[in-house]
């Protein structure tokens, strides 16, 4: 299995809400794979701001790139998840939807789950 960077030692700004809302722009409303440039960087740091007023624009930005980071690594899970290398069988999506968990800790076992369904529309293309 492929290691990712661990974000576990990252200190991070982003409280739930803003992770979220950052969460729910990339995997919910954007369906646009990583490798998309639209929307850009600029225009998603920008709705998470406006979305959550109380955080700080390092919260904001904070959230945006473990966000990203989860779109990248999802990539890579879903991948490996087609080869095999998480077996076969509902374990083996649970398997790869807790490296997802492991790899990028604080977000919600729905955005896990979220994150790998989308992850494998990604994969198919």
């Amino acid at each position: 299995m492929t290691r990712w960077s661990d974000t576990a030692a990252i200190p991070s700004r982003a409280d739930s809400e803003t992770l979220s809302v950052a969460f729910t722009l990339v995997f919910r409303q954007g369906r646009a794979p990583p490798s998309c440039p639209s929307p850009r960087e600029a225009e998603l740091l920008n709705q998470i701001c406006d979305r959550v007023q109380a955080a700080s624009p390092a919260a904001c930005r904070d959230a945006l790139i473990r966000v990203r980071k989860l779109s990248y690594d999802v990539y890579i899970v879903c991948d490996e998840f087609r080869e095999g290398i998480f077996g076969t069988g509902d374990e083996a999506q649970a398997a790869a939807i807790n490296a997802l968990a492991e790899i990028n800790p604080g977000f919600s076992k729905e955005e896990y789950r979220t994150a790998f369904v989308t992850g494998m529309m990604w994969t198919a293309f």
